[in-house]
C-alpha cells in the first residue's frame, strides 16, 4: 500500500483518537450495511459498517453517498483488510452500534488491501443480561442478546408505504428465568417463521440478536438475527442450560392473545361508521371510517418529546428530563402526534395519529424527518413527507374512547389507516358506498378546516397515563372544522366537530379507565403558541399540566 514514503503506524481500534488520519488499521468487517437516500429511498444514501480488530476492540466507519461509487464494491462483509487514511469524528449518532466514542468517516484518499488476517475473530458479541435490559434507562444504544425461545404469536401484516409489512412477536428467556419481548419484522419475522417450520419442535431455540434496539427489536438497519447457528457462543449457552438444568425439550408455544388479522381485514370486519356515528356515540366502540383527510392542524404539532421507555410526555424538571408516569429521569425521543382534520358527508372532525401509524404510512421516524429538516435550509414548517396524508380518501379504524364521551376530547384516536384503492374499494362494495360522487371534486381546500379561536385540549401521549389532572370542560366551543357548519352548535358539544345531527340521549359521566386524558400543555414541538417548529427540548417546550376541575355531568335526552 503506497504511502507517500511516510511511515504509517498500524494502530489499534483502542488507541483510535481525535486528530488522527495518518495511522493504519487491520480489521474484519463484521457488519455492513446500507441506509436509503431520505431524498430518494429507491437509492443508497449511505454505506456503513463496523470493524473488529484481533483484540476484539469495534468501531463504527461509514462511507457517504458521493464516494459509494468509489468503495461499495471493494468492501465485503467478513473480510479482513489493512487500511489507512480515515477522518476521525465523534459517535454521536443517535443508537450506537459501538461503545468507541470515535467513528471513522471514508475520505477520496481511504485506500483499503484485502488480507487473509486468522487472528481476527469472524464475529463478536457484547451481550446484554436480560436483567440489565428491563432496568436500563439507556435508550439510545444497540446491543447484542442471546437467549432461548419460549413463546410466539401468529405472523400479522401492518401497512407500511403502502405496502404489507410482517411482525411476530416472541418472547426470550435466559438462564436465570428472566424474561423480555421481542419483535421481528418483515424479513427477520419470515426468517423465524422458516426455521421454526423446519426445526425439530422438541429442541429448543437458541436466538442470537445483534446490533437491536433496547426494545429488543430488528428496527435498527444492521440488525442480525442467528437462529441455532454454530457458533462457539451457542454451543456455550447450551453447555450452561445443561448445567443450571433448564429443560432442554421446551417446545416453543403460542402466545395467548386475540386472533391476529390482517390490515385489509381488520378495516373490513369493523363496523361502518360515518363521522356523525362518532360524535353521536354514547358508548366506546370502535369504527371503520371512510372520509377525506383535508389539512393538518399545525398549531398543535406532529411530533412531540417522549419517554422511551413507555411513551408519555416528557417534562423538563430541575434541569433534567423527568417522566411523570415512570417517576423517574428519562431519555426522551421525538414521535409522532399528528391532529388531521378529516370530512364526509355527515360532518367533519380532527383525527389524533401516534406514533405506530404514521410510521407505518411513512416508513420513516419523527427523527428521520427531524434530521431531514434540520439538514435543508429551505425546509418547510413540516415535513413534506407527510403530504402522504393530505388531500386523499383514506379508510381509518378510529376509537370512541371515555376521553371522547366524558371530557370533551374533540380529537378521536386512529388505529389503523390505509389509502389503498382495492380495500377502500372493497369496503365501499361492502356497505354501499358510492365511490364516483366526489370524483370530481377532490379539493377541499375550500372548507377551510378551521380550528376557531379556542385552543382544543392536547391528549397526554403514550399508551397509558397515570395522570389525574384534567381540564375544565368549556361550556361552549368551536368545531375545528366551523366554517362547514349549517347550524348552530349546541351549548354542551362532544366532540366539538361538525355534524348534521343534535347530540343526543342520555349518557351518565363515568370515568373509567382510559389509556389517555387530556391535560392542557405546551406542545414540545412548538416551544410558542404560533406555531413555529423546532426540535429543541426546552424548558419553555415542556410546561406542566394546569390544576383544573371536572364536574360530573348528566345530560338528560328526550
Amino acid at each position: 500500500m503506497a504511502n507517500s514514503g511516510m511511515y504509517v503506524k498500524m494502530t489499534k481500534i483502542s488507541e483510535i483518537t481525535s486528530g488522527k488520519i495518518d495511522f493504519q488499521l487491520r480489521v474484519r468487517v463484521i457488519n455492513l450495511w446500507s441506509t436509503p437516500d431520505r431524498a430518494n429511498l429507491a437509492e443508497d444514501g449511505a454505506l456503513h459498517m463496523i470493524f473488529l480488530d484481533k483484540d476484539c476492540g469495534k468501531i463504527y466507519a461509514t462511507v457517504r453517498k458521493d464516494l459509494l461509487p468509489q468503495f461499495k464494491d471493494d468492501i465485503e462483509e467478513g473480510a479482513a483488510y489493512v487500511m489507512e487514511r480515515f477522518m476521525v469524528g465523534k459517535n454521536d449518532s443517535s443508537f450506537k452500534s459501538t461503545p468507541h466514542k470515535h467513528k471513522l468517516n471514508f475520505m477520496r484518499g481511504t485506500k483499503l488491501i484485502k488480507v487473509k488476517a486468522a487472528e481476527i475473530p469472524s464475529n463478536h458479541f457484547n451481550f446484554m443480561p436480560f436483567h440489565e435490559i428491563l432496568t436500563s434507562t439507556k435508550e439510545d444504544q444497540l446491543l447484542d442478546v442471546i437467549g432461548h425461545v419460549v413463546e410466539k404469536n401468529a405472523m400479522k401484516e401492518t401497512e407500511k408505504n403502502g405496502k404489507i409489512s410482517k411482525v411476530m412477536d416472541a418472547t426470550l428467556e435466559d438462564l436465570e428465568g428472566n424474561r423480555i419481548h421481542c419483535t421481528l419484522c418483515d424479513d427477520y419475522a419470515e426468517k423465524m417463521q422458516r426455521f421454526l417450520d423446519s426445526n425439530d419442535p422438541s429442541l429448543p431455540v437458541i436466538l442470537i440478536f445483534q446490533l437491536c434496539s433496547m426494545g429488543v427489536s430488528n428496527s435498527f438497519y444492521g440488525s442480525k438475527l442467528f437462529l441455532n447457528v454454530d457458533m462457539p457462543e451457542v454451543a456455550s449457552y447450551i453447555e450452561r442450560m445443561n448445567a443450571a438444568n433448564v429443560e432442554l425439550t421446551q417446545v416453543v408455544s403460542q402466545m395467548s392473545g386475540p386472533p391476529v388479522v390482517s390490515v385489509a381485514d381488520d378495516l373490513l370486519q369493523t363496523p361502518r361508521m360515518t363521522i356523525e356515528d362518532l360524535i353521536e356515540s354514547t358508548e366506546k366502540c370502535s369504527g371503520s371510517v371512510l372520509a377525506w383527510a383535508c389539512e393538518f392542524d399545525m398549531d398543535a404539532g406532529w411530533f412531540y418529546q417522549a419517554c422511551t421507555r413507555c411513551a408519555s410526555r416528557i417534562n423538563f424538571v430541575a434541569g433534567q428530563l423527568y417522566c411523570d408516569k415512570c417517576k423517574m429521569p428519562r431519555t426522551a425521543i421525538p414521535r409522532y402526534k399528528i391532529n388531521l382534520q378529516v370530512i364526509d358527508n355527515t360532518g367533519s372532525i380532527t383525527f389524533v395519529m401516534f406514533d405506530r401509524v404514521v410510521f407505518q404510512v411513512v416508513g420513516l421516524t419523527a427523527q428521520d424527518l427531524l434530521d431531514s429538516m434540520n439538514n435543508d435550509p429551505n425546509s418547510a414548517s413540516y415535513p413534506q413527507a407527510l403530504d402522504v396524508f393530505i388531500n386523499k380518501q383514506m379508510l381509518f379504524k378510529v376509537e370512541v374512547s371515555g376521553a371522547n364521551l366524558y371530557r370533551n376530547w374533540r380529537g378521536y384516536t386512529v388505529k389503523k389507516v390505509t389509502s389503498d384503492e382495492d380495500i377502500i374499494k372493497s369496503f365501499a362494495s361492502l356497505h354501499g358506498i358510492d365511490l364516483d360522487v366526489n370524483a370530481d371534486n377532490t379539493n377541499f381546500d375550500q372548507f377551510g378546516c378551521d380550528l376557531g379561536t379556542d385552543n382544543p385540549p392536547v391528549l397526554l401521549d403514550g399508551v397509558e397515563s397515570s395522570n389525574n389532572v384534567h381540564d375544565k370542560v368549556s361550556s361552549s366551543v368551536h368545531t375545528p372544522t366551523s366554517k362547514l357548519a349549517v347550524k348552530d352548535v349546541p351549548a354542551i358539544d362532544r366532540g366539538g366537530a361538525s355534524s348534521s345531527k343534535k347530540p343526543a340521549a342520555q349518557r351518565v359521566i363515568d370515568l373509567g379507565e382510559d389509556n389517555v386524558a387530556p391535560t392542557a400543555v405546551d406542545d414540545p414541538s412548538t416551544g410558542s403558541v404560533d406555531g413555529k417548529k423546532t426540535a429543541d427540548l426546552g424548558e419553555a417546550q415542556l410546561a406542566t399540566a394546569k390544576e383544573v376541575n371536572l364536574l360530573p355531568v348528566k345530560i338528560e335526552g328526550p
